[in-house]
């Protein structure tokens, strides 16, 4: 048995519409999404970890998905002591992840307009470690 169980996921939203006030820019075309990461803790074993993608205003479309996962957490597995929620916050993160790529590039691809958005694959604990830290430097202004 493994320390942290993915007990499958599911969308809770996605959302594409056209960007009507969309310019093209003179050069590459850059955006800056929002990622979103948030923990719920059913029990003192089970776990949902909610993430969310968003793009809106700064594309031709904007987009917004939405996911849930399942976790069940092993305790007597974690010979480490990892813990539940620094392995949901990384780990479960890093499982979910791949869903929310394929997921966002199939609605962008079905708009059949523009060409599909396709959010390249990341060290997930860098990009966290880099939200966390510019929460705490938004937090101390």
């Amino acid at each position: 048995m493994t320390v942290l169980n993915f007990e499958g996921y599911r969308v809770t939203n996605m959302s594409y519409t056209q960007n009507d006030n969309f310019k093209k820019p003179q050069e590459n075309l850059s955006f800056n999404p929002k990622f979103g990461v948030r923990l719920v803790i059913d029990d003192v074993n089970k776990a949902k970890v909610i993430l969310t993608f968003a793009s809106e205003n700064e594309l031709p479309f904007n987009v917004k998905v939405t996911l849930e996962g399942n976790f069940k957490y092993n305790a007597s597995e974690d010979e480490i002591n990892f813990g539940f929620e620094k392995l949901l916050r990384k780990n479960a993160t890093a499982i979910l992840f791949p869903y929310l790529r394929a997921i966002v590039s199939q609605l962008t691809t079905m708009g059949n307009e523009y060409q599909p958005l396709l959010i390249p694959a990341m060290n997930i604990g860098a990009l966290l470690e880099k939200n966390e830290e510019n929460n705490e430097n938004s937090e101390t202004k």
